[in-house]
């Protein structure tokens, strides 16, 4: 064997092992890092799915009553609290109930997909498939929000404005319906110390959409 091919073989040796450092030192080390970040993410990930668990309460009721005696129940499949606001719950699967103390006064269904919920206070904004059935009334619209009496009202300050108490307000594509005529409108409120229902539009200049149903 010449001398010449001796050299050319060990440069191509050469080559070799230094290729083969490069690919180790760079490549290989590239893709062993990356794998090492999508493990890290995946057990973050893992780890925040255990803690969203841990905060979901399963099975939640309230009750409370206001003033004169009626009884708002709330119940809901799955709450998860508010980091922000601990009184604060966010609630799926709802329904809730207004049983008045006079039984002559129909009973209130309310059921929602959603609903933000005060713990302290009552106040429920139910959302998302939001329905109303009172006797043989059934009102559907996008948005409902109940408060029961307010005890942080202040009655010796007469420059607040007064705060909303005992009221039930459902907002925007209301569709009423009850045997013999539907209606549509953009707000329906239950004032639930007198137990009168209101019906109107935001818009004084729109009416309110009636249609009679003949059988």
């Amino acid at each position: 064997m010449g001398k010449k091919t001796l050299i050319q073989i060990s440069l191509l040796i050469f080559l070799i092992l230094v290729s083969y450092y490069v690919l180790q030192k760079y490549f290989f080390k590239k893709n062993t890092d990356q794998e090492i970040i999508k493990e890290n993410t995946n057990n973050l990930n893992i780890e925040n799915d255990i803690k969203d668990k841990q905060d979901l309460i399963k099975n939640i009721k309230y009750t409370s009553n206001n003033a004169v005696g009626d009884i708002y129940e709330l119940i809901a499949d799955f709450g998860q609290s508010n980091l922000e606001n601990p009184n604060l719950m966010f609630l799926t699967n709802v329904k809730g109930k207004v049983i008045f103390k006079d039984d002559n006064k129909p009973k209130i269904i309310l059921t929602s997909k959603f609903a933000d919920f005060n713990t302290v206070s009552f106040e429920t904004t139910f959302k998302e498939n939001v329905k109303i059935t009172r006797q043989d009334e059934v009102i559907t619209g996008d948005k409902l929000y109940l408060v029961l009496d307010n005890e942080e009202q202040d009655s010796d300050d007469l420059s607040k404005t007064p705060k909303e108490e005992n009221l039930i307000r459902m907002s925007n594509n209301i569709f009423f319906k009850k045997p013999g005529y539907t209606l549509k409108a953009d707000v329906l409120e239950i004032d639930l110390t007198t137990k009168n229902t209101k019906i109107f539009m935001n818009n004084k200049l729109k009416k309110v959409m009636i249609t009679s149903v003949i059988k």
